[in-house]
């Protein structure tokens, strides 16, 4: 059987630089695409696998660039990370899809494509389109196995909503499925251990959350789906304060999402407070739960961002926010 420390893949982050890709509300397609590409390549590493990307930062690079890092790399899988865009926007061109090159081989490129859009559909995404054959001129180029990969459409709300939340989940899935074609077990990434210093913070945010919004929370030391829930509800409660909203207080963080308008430097707010709760949540350290958005909770943020392959802003809109909501168990 192979090793995957012999086997190399090359990720391609389609578009960068001057090429947004697709652009829908201000998203662009180019961003997402490198977001995916620097966790896949977390993921396959830690896998075994040595992992090359065409570009690791918003670079501008020609199609026979991309080709080229391919094959000086010597890959043995070649893999374009898109994502869909349809004009004008409609919720009904939604999911993931995969492309081979007209003349690629199906017991190859085609089995791969397959392998991964099933991987992807385990890990939750709108649907599944299928794998065809296309003239993709970067697919043309490739001399190894290759195959363009669509993560959901750019221009679907849905869609992206699945993509902010599940990142680190369809990366996961993308190595499951590079490991399964090449025959390989994959290992199922495990949770940070939990600290007696952690336990103890968690507990501390949790006795925190009850007494301000007196939810009945468990301190439970965990950060789990009940804690989740009860933080989206304060969200909503601070939310319907500070924009004079009428929000029903469900707890669903897509309702949150819709809902929110942002946590800018500088402001001292209770959704400061939240957003110096989550972050203790995850491992960081924001300082004191005072909610004031000062430069210790920024620099805290900004490591969290980058930790979850978002853009080191300081600033949280709905991508961080929801990066920020996922419980550890």
């Amino acid at each position: 059987m192979e090793s995957a420390r012999n086997l190399m893949i090359v990720l391609d982050p389609g578009h960068g630089g001057d090429d947004p890709g697709g652009v829908a509300g201000g998203r662009q397609e180019k961003d997402d695409n490198l977001a995916l590409g620097l966790a896949t390549k977390t993921q396959l590493e830690t896998q075994g696998f040595r992992v090359v990307c065409t570009r690791s930062s918003d670079k501008t690079l020609t199609l026979a660039e991309r080709a080229k890092v391919a094959s000086d790399a010597d890959a043995d899988l070649f893999i374009s990370l898109h994502r869909g865009y349809f004009d004008p926007p409609s919720e009904e061109a939604a999911g993931v899809a995969g492309f081979v090159y007209p003349t690629a081989a199906l017991e190859t490129s085609g089995k791969a494509a397959g392998l991964l859009l099933a991987a992807l559909e385990e890990a939750g995404v709108t649907r599944v389109i299928g794998v065809s054959r296309g003239n993709h001129p970067i697919l043309r180029r490739a001399e190894m196995p290759a195959i363009l990969l669509e993560v959901g459409f750019v221009s679907s709300q849905a869609d992206n909503q699945l993509f902010d939340q599940r990142l680190t989940g369809y990366a996961a899935a993308i190595a499951k499925g590079v490991t399964n074609f090449f025959g390989l077990n994959f290992s199922r990434p495990q949770p940070r251990p939990l600290t007696l210093s952690d336990e103890t913070q968690i507990h501390d945010i949790q006795r925190l959350l009850d007494s301000r919004y007196g939810f009945g929370l468990r301190a439970s030391g965990r950060f789990d789906k009940a804690t989740v829930k009860a933080i989206i509800i304060a969200l909503q409660i601070e939310m319907n304060g500070k924009y004079r909203l009428e929000l029903p207080l469900t707890g669903k963080l897509e309702d949150a999402l819709a809902a929110f308008k942002g946590i800018q430097p500088g402001e001292q707010s209770g959704l400061a407070s939240l957003l110096q709760s989550l972050l203790i949540l995850s491992g960081y350290e924001p300082g004191e739960v005072d909610g004031g958005f000062g430069p210790r909770t920024a620099s805290a943020l900004r490591m969290f961002q980058r930790d979850r392959y978002l853009k080191p802003s300081g600033r949280v809109g709905p991508k961080t926010l929801a990066a920020l909501l996922q419980p550890t168990y």
